[in-house]
């Protein structure tokens, strides 16, 4: 029996192998990128929302404050406010 081809084989085979090793890692890389661009975009949605909800937490602070002098005023000058005590906050 005559082994020759063995060699020619084997050398396609390598060269297939490697091709296809290559082609899988080039895949590999780009999904591998595309999931870091897609995480680095969540975490900067992420650090605006934080920002946005701390603007929103401060101004209703700043109204809360203003509406307590508000009524302290009234109190104070013997005027009933209505309603008499502040409403409570039905989402907490």
């Amino acid at each position: 029996m005559d082994l020759q081809w063995l060699a020619p084989l084997g050398g396609f085979l390598g060269v297939l192998g490697g091709g296809i090793a290559w082609l899988i890692n080039r895949a590999d890389k780009k999904r591998e990128s595309r999931e870091a661009a897609v995480i680095q975009t969540l975490k900067d949605r992420i650090e605006e929302l934080k920002a946005q909800l701390s603007r929103v937490t401060r101004r209703l602070n700043q109204r809360t404050r203003a509406g307590d002098r508000w009524r302290e005023q009234l109190v104070e000058n013997h005027i009933k406010p209505d309603p008499e005590a502040w409403p409570e906050d039905d989402d907490e």
